[in-house]
């Protein structure tokens, strides 16, 4: 007997013995079953070659048989992604950004509908330039082109400076800065010429950034209304801040922080963190508060076991007092916090998922079931709030860490495990290789608020 391309059998091609044989055997089972000896029912049934190739694509192909056979016979073209398109679609690298500037950037409210195009414009731009193999420099090149047409147009340019409200200071930096976007969309539109992903993603980089920014002097508040019960209770931050911590090796340490690229050493060092209060309002509100108050000034930082997180225990008891004057220059037109201040023993877990128009509140999402947070925890330097020590859908109101990320570490897609199940209120925009060298009993001297103390509304504001 014979086998074709796939190891089956063949049908026979001539009389041979085999078929003789098979034939005779027939006959006697026809004889026997008309005097009722069941001869079927004793031999076990052969498969012919057609059966088991047909079986064998039954089990390969399931329940796409159907589809494809109809295609077949129909002569319709099959539905099949592109590799590009699949990887895009499936892989969470390319929906949860990987960086802090680009999740502050997501986090930030357009209100401007030319910005929000340039912006979806530019995003494409960036995630075509991540696909490994086989970029779409053609298509990049389109969309640079028009997100440079669209701010050479006078008629977009005055569309953009309407939404800036702040006045003519403000009106001016916003041109400087689309002066700027125009400068990058060249040097960008020339790597793409010359089919340069790393030069396009550089000037790609400055070219958002300054979206970001012309998009921050648009904002007017959060474009989104809080449940009463939480502005009643807890306070919040209606945008961004900024703040300082600077941090001490601990007494005795032999080490150093390596500052300024490797240019100088110093037993003190600074890190700046961004929060944000347009995806975590309460939970960024609440941290401010805390160092209004003072209440990180002077504490010895904790590490985890794995060295991932630095961790920021309050200090224990009543608020530290600080005088009007000191609040008044250090505190950016935030009030010093008095002793007395109520503070709530916990807060809401708070998470912001992407493609939702506010916050959830008292429950995590599942990565798994493709629920993604605006902010999110797989970032080296986010500031995260700590899990409420009785209930994992609650907030410390107190204690924070800095999450040391690294890939290396993550499950899926190179995601932290704990992805969605966390309170992420910002991240470390500058200072990230101090943190890296930062160990556990390094201290804390004290904590500026740098900018955004007048955004912070007090409980029932």
């Amino acid at each position: 007997m014979t086998t074709n391309l796939l190891g089956m059998a063949s049908p026979p091609r001539g009389r041979g013995r085999d078929w003789s044989q098979g034939r005779r055997l027939r006959r006697s089972c026809l004889a026997s079953r008309r005097v009722g000896t069941g001869c079927h029912a004793s031999r076990p049934r052969t498969k012919t070659w057609f059966s088991t190739l047909l079986e064998s694509s039954l089990e390969v192909l399931g329940s796409k048989v159907p589809v494809v056979a109809l295609c077949v016979c129909l002569q319709l073209p099959l539905a099949v992604a592109s590799p590009a398109h699949a990887i895009l679609k499936g892989n969470p690298n390319a929906k949860i950004p990987r960086n802090a500037e680009a999740a502050l950037r997501r986090s930030t409210p357009v209100v401007n509908s030319e910005m929000a195009e340039i912006q979806k414009l530019l995003e494409d731009v960036a995630s075509l330039l991540r696909i490994p193999q086989r970029k779409q420099w053609d298509k990049m090149g389109q969309k640079l082109t028009e997100c440079r047409d669209k701010v050479r147009n006078p008629s977009v340019m005055e569309a953009i400076l309407k939404d800036v409200t702040a006045g003519e200071e403000a009106q001016r930096q916003v041109r400087e800065n689309i002066e700027s976007m125009d400068v990058a969309f060249g040097q960008v539109l020339r790597g793409i010429e010359y089919k340069d992903a790393t030069y396009s993603t550089k000037y790609l980089s400055v070219a958002l950034s300054n979206v970001n920014t012309v998009e921050l002097a648009q904002v007017r508040g959060l474009p989104y209304s809080l449940p009463r019960d939480l502005v009643a209770k807890y306070p919040v931050l209606t945008g961004r801040a900024q703040v300082r911590l600077t941090i001490r090796k601990k007494a005795g340490s032999p080490k150093l922080y390596v500052l300024d690229e490797e240019t100088r050493q110093d037993s003190v060092g600074t890190v700046t963190i961004d929060l944000d209060g347009f995806s975590a309002p309460v939970t960024s509100g609440q941290l401010l508060t805390n160092i209004k108050s003072r209440k990180y000034d002077g504490i010895e930082i904790l590490q985890d076991l794995n060295g991932t997180a630095l961790i920021m225990n309050a200090k224990k008891g009543a608020f530290a007092q600080a005088s009007e004057a000191e609040g008044a220059a250090e505190m950016d037109g935030g009030e010093p916090a008095s002793s007395g201040e109520f503070v709530p023993k916990t807060l809401p877990l708070e998470i912001f998922q992407t493609g939702e128009f506010e916050p959830f509140y008292n429950q995590q999402l599942d990565v798994l079931e493709m629920e993604y947070p605006i902010l999110p925890m797989s970032v080296f330097g986010a500031v995260v709030m700590s899990h409420d020590s009785a209930d994992a859908n609650k907030s410390s109101t107190e204690n924070f860490f800095i999450y040391k990320f690294d890939e290396s570490m993550g499950g899926l897609a190179g995601l932290s495990f704990d992805e969605g199940q966390f309170s992420v209120v910002g991240y470390v925009t500058s200072g990230a290789d101090l943190v890296a060298q930062v160990e556990g009993g390094d201290v804390i001297e004290k904590v500026e608020i740098l900018s955004g103390g007048d955004r912070l509304r007090r409980p029932g504001a």
